[in-house]
């Protein structure tokens, strides 16, 4: 029994040369799912698998910074292979996201069962079970929460201080939280600093802590740093592209 999570991205608000925006790739067993789908993850998906073994998409929201290479998996299983099609996999998103995606290409229906979620749903990687929980961001955000075998992983997606971490984080082994601004910033409504990740990774007991998510031009070290004042006795570390984490 395993279950592994490999970032592909890690960059908030938008690319950069040195890193892809959000998404992850979840290997449990033999099951593969995609979660987030920024710009620039999918070429980084490819260096890990082919994207036919994908078994699913998991959308935490509709921003571009997490969504945007969706298309390019959606060309590459509608066209790629005209005469061996692949069959639908699920693509699980809010319903808000769903209907901008839609909106954009509405055949994105033809190569993915398109199924709405919210902080109630509950679905299945596998054998894991994977929930939900609601996050303070402008548009529609959920935190995803996987739990297999003894083990719980979690991602905060974006969120302020207001975010549901109680359901999403309590005595997670992985949250991987973002931290889009430093103590120095203005506050940004709807994002987290570093500090703020690490006071959450303290009040709710998880193991490790994954900053993610920071914006493009910061200091990257000092936000490291601000993390870990804030979480005294917890492993805190940056998300990098290739970074895998395992689970259990």
């Amino acid at each position: 029994m395993s279950l592994s999570v490999t970032v592909l991205g890690c960059s908030g608000v938008f690319q950069t040369r040195e890193q892809a925006a959000s998404g992850f790739l979840i290997e449990i067993d033999a099951g593969r799912w995609l979660m987030d789908a920024g710009g620039g993850t999918w070429r980084n998906l490819l260096d890990h698998v082919d994207y036919r073994d994908v078994d699913g998409v998991l959308l935490s929201h509709r921003h571009s910074d997490h969504t945007i290479d969706i298309l390019q998996l959606f060309h590459a299983r509608h066209y790629g292979d005209i005469e061996a099609p692949q069959t639908k996999i699920p693509l699980w998103a809010p319903q808000e996201t769903i209907d901008r995606l839609l909106a954009f290409e509405e055949s994105l229906a033809e190569s993915f069962d398109v199924v709405p979620i919210d902080q109630n749903s509950e679905i299945s990687f596998g054998r894991a079970r994977v929930t939900f929980a609601r996050m303070k961001h402008p548009p529609v955000t959920l935190g995803v929460r996987i739990e297999y075998g003894d083990g719980a992983f979690a991602y905060s997606a974006d969120s302020g201080i207001e975010g549901d971490f109680e359901a999403l984080a309590r005595g997670a082994q992985v949250l991987v939280c973002e931290a889009t601004v430093q103590d120095e910033n203005e506050p940004w409504w709807g994002h987290l600093s570093a500090s703020g990740a690490g006071s959450i990774a303290a009040r709710y007991g998880v193991d490790r802590l994954v900053l993610t998510h920071l914006r493009p031009g910061c200091d990257r070290e000092l936000s490291l740093q601000q993390a870990r004042r804030a979480a005294p006795g917890i492993e805190v570390e940056l998300a990098t592209a290739g970074l895998r984490l395992e689970v259990g």
